[in-house]
């Protein structure tokens, strides 16, 4: 078994990122408030994986397709707070992974540092494929160490999952306390007339600018804020350097075996020094939280979380022992099919999935 745990607390000058565009009026409700509300593309950026000194940033792609957003005046920051890797597993037997987490301290402000004058409730991070991602995923710019490029289809390997951590009292991974944002979505509702902004519905992901949304993401969350609603609320006008969200992109990928018949024969030469990943952010008028396949052996954590944020809906996976159905105004589902690649239909290579069976 190889192991190694590192993390860094990035230093130095903050990026930071605008979700949004400028000179902007005050939003008006959305035509549909039960839709998801996009506010602007982002890319984020790992890299250093595998080595001393792991490290993340973020920065705001070109405009959203061609809609104009007026709902999004204030914008968003993001600042890089921590990277954390750590493997697990022997990457010769084929059980080495290789475990990422960035996590983003989130303001609710322009990029001037101007503050929002509304407040935005379950901010989510979607992953998208772009024109440029690679292998239909959300992903670009896979390289080694080396700044070689990685073949065709290792994209697809990389998974997302909540923040996890190493348990050396088992040799084997556990939440990250804090860290849980990942979010699942069915299918459909990551459909396009299933987003909205002031103007009227959204009737392709053209007009996103995306070439399709996956049905995963990342929550942000505000960890001071009092139990309930508020955990998932970034507040108006925060101050200046009032950072009160927290997300974190977490996801998991495995090692390369030592092959000698593969140039180089090195298997961590050939790991995933960095990576790009594209997301679509988005408002969503749901309170949910998801239960990830590694924290199924109880159900504690995740009803916790209900409790903790108000939620009022559960997702869970295949797996889950969870029982189904409403309780107290909330609401827990299995989501049987979470696709991290390709398009719906796609035939050759078929999509990707997280899950894709149910019971």
């Amino acid at each position: 078994m190889s192991l190694f745990s590192r993390s860094l607390k990035v230093q130095g000058a903050a990026w930071v990122v605008l979700l949004g565009l400028a000179g902007c009026s005050v939003p008006s409700a959305p035509s549909n408030p039960s839709s998801l509300q996009p506010l602007g593309l982002v890319d984020v950026t790992i890299s250093g994986l595998g080595s001393a000194h792991p490290s993340s940033s973020a920065r705001l792609l070109p405009r959203l397709g061609s809609l104009a957003l007026p709902e999004q005046p204030g914008g968003l920051q993001l600042q890089p707070l921590t990277t954390s890797v750590f493997n697990i597993g022997s990457r010769n037997a084929g059980t080495g992974q290789r475990y990422v987490s960035a996590t983003f301290k989130v303001r609710n402000a322009d990029t001037d540092g101007t503050p929002s004058p509304v407040s935005r409730q379950n901010l989510t991070l979607l992953a998208v494929a772009v024109p440029g991602t690679q292998d239909d995923t959300a992903l670009s710019s896979l390289q080694t160490f080396d700044g070689a490029r990685l073949p065709a289809g290792q994209a697809r390997r990389i998974l997302p999952t909540h923040a996890l951590q190493f348990q050396p009292t088992t040799a084997s991974v556990g939440l990250s306390s804090g860290g849980e944002d990942l979010q699942v979505y069915s299918e459909a509702e990551v459909l396009p007339d299933n987003f909205t902004h002031t103007s009227g519905p959204i009737t392709s992901y053209a007009d996103l600018g995306v070439r399709t949304v996956f049905p995963f993401g990342y929550v942000v969350r505000t960890p001071a804020a009092p139990a309930g609603s508020a955990r998932r609320t970034l507040p108006a006008s925060p101050a200046p350097g009032q950072y009160d969200g927290r997300v974190a992109i977490s996801v998991t990928l495995p090692l390369q075996p030592d092959d000698p018949a593969q140039t180089p024969a090195a298997g961590a030469a050939r790991d995933p020094f960095s990576f790009h990943m594209v997301f679509l952010v988005v408002a969503d008028p749901t309170t949910s939280v998801t239960q990830s396949l590694d924290e199924q052996a109880s159900n504690a954590a995740v009803l916790a979380r209900a409790s903790d944020t108000a939620a009022t809906q559960i997702n869970v996976l295949p797996g889950s022992t969870a029982a189904l159905g409403t309780v107290q105004g909330v609401t827990t589902r299995r989501v049987c099919q979470v696709r991290t690649a390709g398009l719906v239909g796609d035939t050759s290579p078929a999509p990707t999935f997280l899950v894709n069976a149910c019971p």
